[in-house]
């Protein structure tokens, strides 16, 4: 029984040691979010205020891999804030965002808080399209709760006692960093009727770099370890169909960080249930939006099926990973539950013009 209890001790060990040593020559992984229109803050910082509205907050909750024990859970939330706009004499405009989450995994909560503010500037290159630039800062902290951990050293011989040392001989000491990237990108929203049917209601590409600056992310004293850059590339449409109130959003999102590589597409489509004002400026638009992405890294890796619910300036949106690579003969198929909650505030002046607000997802 002792020997059994030594082994599963020195078992547990091992594992603590992987982990604390693993992100030694490792890139670090992002926040993952599968529902890219709730989390933009993580696809392009040009992408913040890229919205019909002045203000929008949302927030975001995923729980990864459920058939694991306590596995991986993210939390996050944003707001963003446009302001400048209306103006003919000025039609360059500027948006802030403020961004946080927090990443989290296993029993001790091995994780990562981040927070930080977004800045980006929109200039028009024509009636309906703007250039965009985007900066962001972010402050970071990673740790873990050593309080929750067990020792094959603490046990007395009859059951475990916290109170005895684990003798493990690691000393683990949390890190904070900052960290800074940047983006530009192109957004083109239908603004009135001079444009032709085939043209997108809303579209966005850009290119991003996040870790611009390669903060130091390792448990190493000697700090030699930085987070590598990561390259994403962005694009997505809302087109309108032959079908009244029918929209078709298809989206592709590339992602690349050291040798690691993601790819993430699919289609949306939105009905609209009921449309908002054109002359009072009340905004009390309904819609239902669903559809699939694929997430593809060296394999197919999982199905996202999607839905978000519209009513008037609120959206909730859920989703699923099925995990369909390899991994599902661990997981049973199940990836991860993904919930978001958004709030837009319309434009103020919509009413002045009931050609400016564009529809979005």
């Amino acid at each position: 029984m002792l020997k059994r209890v030594y082994i599963i001790g020195l078992i547990k060990k091992l594992s603590f040691i992987l982990l604390l040593w693993l992100p030694l020559g490792s890139i670090g992984q992002d926040i993952h979010f599968s529902q890219t229109t709730r989390a933009l803050f993580q696809i392009n910082p040009a992408f913040t205020g890229a919205f019909s509205g002045n203000l929008r907050a949302e927030i975001n909750w995923k729980d990864q891999w459920q058939s694991i024990n306590k596995s991986f859970r993210t939390y996050g939330a944003s707001f963003q804030y446009s302001f400048g706009k209306g103006n003919p004499r000025r039609p360059m405009f500027f948006a802030l965002g403020l961004q946080a989450f927090k990443d989290v995994a296993g029993d001790v909560e091995i994780g990562n808080t981040q927070g930080g503010l977004t800045f980006t500037t929109f200039i028009p290159v024509s009636r309906n399209g703007r250039f965009s630039m985007g900066i962001q800062g972010n402050y970071g902290v990673t740790g873990l709760d050593p309080s929750k951990m067990q020792w094959g050293s603490q046990y007395n011989g009859l059951n475990f006692d916290p109170a005895l040392t684990n003798g493990s001989g690691i000393e683990f000491q949390g890190f904070s960093y900052g960290d800074v990237s940047a983006g530009i990108g192109y957004w083109y929203t239908r603004r009135d009727r001079n444009v032709t049917a085939s043209a997108p209601q809303d579209a966005k590409i850009g290119f991003s770099v996040y870790h611009i600056n390669r903060p130091a992310f390792t448990y190493n004293a000697d700090k030699t370890n930085k987070l590598k850059m990561r390259f994403v590339l962005h694009g997505s449409a809302l087109f309108s169909t032959n079908t009244e109130d029918l929209y078709w959003y298809p989206n592709l999102t590339l992602s690349m960080q050291g040798k690691q590589h993601e790819v993430l597409v699919g289609s949306l489509w939105k009905y609209r249930l009921k449309a908002a004002s054109k002359t009072t400026g009340f905004n009390s638009e309904m819609s239902v939006t669903g559809g699939l992405d694929m997430r593809i890294t060296n394999v197919l890796d999982a199905i996202i099926p999607q839905i978000y619910l519209g009513i008037s300036n609120f959206s909730v949106g859920m989703s699923y990973d099925i995990n369909i690579s390899r991994l599902n003969q661990a997981s049973s198929y199940r990836g991860g539950f993904e919930l978001s909650i958004r709030f837009t505030n319309p434009d103020s002046y919509y009413h002045r013009n009931p050609f400016r607000r564009g529809v979005s997802i």
